[in-house]
């Protein structure tokens, strides 16, 4: 909002001595008519301009005739009002016909020119200029030429015949107040909400190797035993990575049985280079296709090209709501989002335009607020609905892939199929309330084709259609769905349905094409679910599942849900379900509650029924971890009683510690019949700049940050706790998020004295799944204080300049001669001072030993200075 003028008054002041100068110009022209030839009210005055609450700097000319107002175009463009030829041409008219009813009056009020002598794009220069140039303003006396009389007559146009410019005139305090349509102003409009992030600043990736594992050890009552190893070995560039997964496990069944049996089966193995600015991620080796809700991926061995938006989270890809409105006088415009102020700001004259937050999920309502200098408000309500998997119009994401079918995966280390199989997806923003998406697949004879689209249907809630078709040895499947979900406060609703037939199926009909025997049958599925929330009630939730087949067999399923806080300890909750079909019906109850307790310990009661299980009841107590150094664990007892009349009990529990270099777990299960327990540690290995870490699983991206060689220097992510540094002044942070800001820090309180940092917080960016550098520069620092005397022990005066013997300011002299010197070296050290007050110098050495003040600042007291 353009601010009131606070120097309002100086400018006054200003403007009257300009003025005076301005009036001595105008009676020295050599066109000026006789003084007695116009009238004496008819005067020219220069006000104080604001143009719909903003005001103009500058002089602008205008005439004053009896409390009336004159203006030449000119200088409503050069305070930017563009008048339109209708009301130019209206003015005119009046003018005119006043002019030849009034004879008399002709020569002292002017009349309006319909096109202004200058352009419209004049500036508030030209205005300035305007006022410099009275002859071309003042209107001529009734003894001037006829048709100079006539050009000037026309050149002036009182505000009032102006219709649409509203003019508030304040002879006294000589300000003029215009307010003009908005259509008449070329004003910017004013953007309201929260500005696109910029790009981050993704770090280029490092050379490091990473070895993950997680090794495992069961036994049983029997005697059997089980040990194994899930390890990925992963290694890093700046071109990309390399990532290898290996499962080895052994087994021996009992006691009484000594052979054993063995598996080590390769998982996956790939590389992957990224380019995030692109957003285009390049796969080779084994990988998954594009997964979609109308196809399901498949594992191949081949080649990946995408283009995914989760390389650029700073990027907005929801599609954005906006509203655009508009103020003839500055305000503030206030925006609301279900009754909670998002933000406010300032607002000048002229359009607005405000984006809705991309935080809006489900049905809402927007409501914005104008209010004016006046007081005048506006509000406008905009019911709203925020869609899931939604992209902005115009934005893209798209899959590529082609390779071999992957077989007996988990099992055998080199299994493909030898049939070339490709796939490939598109997902287009159509509009900012329709996505499309487009998938196709196929190799080997089999082929499969399918469109789906997600769309908003204004504040009525979110639409999602899917039809795909699949063909197979000579065989012709289809699959259709449509589904709606709403919110509406604290309602939700979710309707769909579906037909599949038979013979529609996917890339698993290449791997067992003998076992592909559709029969022409199609299956209809149709559900429902309504859920309601209470603060006071609870969450209510009730949903029913109905499939039916064409020879006429009919499941249904219904569930009810209901819990509830109680204070802020406790919650209880209830759920109850019903199956029924053509040979089985089954109902179950299920309810329980649950307490929490202060330093994690929580614990929990509940039973369950079931028509054809009997019942079972649990109580179980937990403690759960805070990060690295705590320790969490969980024991329960079961009780299940069964139909048949037989009983059984069962005692499970588990622990786990976790730390900087790993996880340690156990676990153990009892029943009267048997006991199980197994035990494991989690954890990785580390190489990248010349150091091996110990270290957590790193399943994303990780950091290594260097403290210039100091030791024992704590370090922080998110303000979360993570090790200090090593002897070398290394530490490895893992757990980064890619592609995402991660705040590290040092904790630099204590630090020794002569230890300087540039900063302790830095923003981490990293790849995917790949480690990064990050230095924080901590100096020592070589300096000491002293008092500097002369020979007579009086201080230095303050303010003397402390000069190397090279010439170069190092200090300044404070009161009382004290005195604070950096970048000492070890040795003698020679100081000049210069004393303005006498106008010489004295000279002073140092002798400073840095050994001896390692960690400290020292003071070395009074320093004589000998006068050369």
């Amino acid at each position: 909002m353009q601010p009131l003028n606070a120097a309002f008054p100086l400018k006054q002041t200003v403007y009257g001595i300009l003025l005076c100068f301005c009036t001595s110009a105008f009676a020295t022209q050599q066109n000026l008519p006789q003084t007695a030839a116009y009238s004496e009210e008819w005067l020219p005055v220069y006000p104080q301009v604001s143009v719909n609450g903003r005001v103009s700097d500058g002089l602008f000319p205008f005439m004053s005739d009896n409390g009336r107002i004159f203006v030449q175009t000119d200088t409503l463009y050069a305070l930017g009002i563009n008048i339109p030829e209708t009301v130019l041409q209206q003015a005119v008219t009046r003018k005119k016909s006043l002019n030849s009813n009034t004879e008399t009056t002709t020569a002292n009020e002017p009349v309006l020119s319909a096109a202004p002598s200058e352009t419209q794009g004049q500036t508030e220069e030209a205005a300035t200029s305007a006022a410099s140039e009275p002859t071309q303003t003042i209107p001529k006396s009734n003894t001037a030429a006829s048709d100079t009389q006539s050009h000037d007559i026309e050149t002036w146009a009182e505000l009032n015949t102006l219709t649409g410019l509203d003019v508030k005139y304040n002879a006294a305090q000589q300000t003029l107040a215009l307010t003009a349509p908005l259509d008449w102003l070329n004003l910017p409009t004013t953007v309201i909400g929260q500005k696109p992030e910029r790009a981050y600043d993704i770090a280029k990736p490092g050379f490091a190797g990473i070895l993950n594992y997680d090794a495992n050890i069961t036994r049983n009552s029997n005697g059997g035993t089980t040990q194994g190893i899930l390890a990925e070995a992963r290694f890093t560039t700046p071109a990309g990575y390399l990532s290898h997964q290996q499962i080895w496990s052994r087994t021996r069944f009992s006691a009484e049985r000594t052979n054993t049996q063995n598996r080590n089966v390769r998982l996956d193995t790939f590389w992957r280079s990224v380019w995030p600015e692109r957003g285009l991620i390049m796969t080779a080796g084994d990988l998954t296709t594009g997964q979609t809700g109308i196809s399901g991926s498949a594992r191949i061995g081949g080649f990946k090209l995408e283009h995914s938006y989760r390389t650029q989270p700073w990027r907005n890809t929801t599609p954005l709501r906006a509203y655009v409105g508009e103020s003839t006088l500055p305000g503030t415009v206030d925006l609301y989002l279900n009754g909670v102020r998002q933000y406010r700001q300032d607002v000048a004259a002229g359009e607005y335009e405000i984006t809705l937050p991309p935080s809006i999920s489900g049905r809402g309502n927007a409501q914005v607020v104008a209010t004016d200098i006046l007081g005048r408000t506006v509000v406008v309500d905009m019911p709203l609905y925020g869609g899931s998997g939604m992209l902005a119009k115009g934005l893209n994401e798209w899959s590529l892939e082609a390779g071999y079918l992957r077989k007996n995966y988990g099992l055998k280390s080199f299994d493909y199929d030898k049939q070339l199989v490709g796939s490939g997806t598109l997902r287009y923003g159509l509009t900012n309330f329709v996505t499309t998406q487009l998938h196709a697949e196929g190799g080997g004879g089999y082929r499969r084709f399918g469109l789906e689209a997600n769309t908003v249907l204004g504040s009525l809630g979110q639409l999602n259609l899917s039809h795909a078709q699949s063909f197979f040895k000579q065989h012709k499947g289809k699959q259709s769905s449509i589904f709606f979900s709403t919110q509406y406060g604290n309602w939700t609703f979710g309707s769909g349905w579906s037909s599949t037939d038979d013979a529609f199926t996917g890339f698993n009909a290449l791997l067992a094409p003998s076992e592909y025997r559709p029969k022409p049958l199609k299956r209809h599925t149709a559900s429902v679910s309504v859920g309601w929330h209470n603060e006071s009630l609870g969450s209510f939730n009730l949903s029913y599942l109905r499939l039916k087949s064409d020879h006429d067999q009919i499941d249904k399923t219904g569930t009810f849900s209901w819990s509830r806080n109680i204070g802020r300890r406790a919650s209880i909750f209830m759920s109850a379900s019903k199956y029924s079909g053509e040979n089985r019906n089954h109902h179950s109850v299920y309810g329980g509650i649950s307490l929490s307790f202060d330093k994690g310990y929580s614990a929990s009661i509940n039973a369950r029924k079931e028509s054809d299980h009997g019942n079972s009841y649990r109580v179980a107590l937990n403690k759960s971890g805070s990060g690295v150094g705590s320790t969490s664990w969980n024991i329960g007892w079961e009780q299940q009683n069964n139909t048949n009349g037989s009983n059984r009990g069962r005692l499970n529990g588990f622990i786990r510690h976790e730390t900087q270099y790993g996880d340690a777990r156990a676990g153990l299960y009892h029943t009267p019949q048997s006991t199980h327990w197994d035990a494991g540690w989690r954890g990785g290995l580390v190489w990248m700049r010349g150091g091996l870490f110990p270290t957590r699983n790193i399943y994303d991206s990780f950091a290594v940050v260097s403290t210039a060689g100091m030791a024992n220097i704590p370090v922080s992510l998110s303000n979360n706790y993570i090790g200090k540094t090593n002897r070398n002044g290394l530490l490895l942070v893992p757990s980064l998020s890619a592609y995402q800001k991660n705040m590290l820090s040092i904790d630099i309180t204590d630090l020794p004295q002569d230890i300087q940092t540039e900063r302790a917080r830095i923003e981490a960016v990293p790849s995917e799944r790949s480690g990064m550098a990050v230095d924080f520069k901590l100096n020592r620092m070589q300096a000491a204080s002293m008092i500097l005397k002369d020979e007579n022990g009086s201080v230095l005066p303050a303010n003397s300049t402390v000069f190397h013997t090279d010439g170069t300011p190092v200090a300044v002299v404070g009161f009382d001669g004290q005195t604070f010197i950096e970048h000492l070296i070890s040795g003698n050290n020679t100081f000049e001072v210069s004393l303005p007050e006498e106008g010489g110098i004295c000279r002073f050495n140092i002798d400073y030993q840095a050994k001896s003040h390692l960690g400290s600042l020292p003071d070395l007291g009074e320093i004589l200075c000998i006068r050369q």
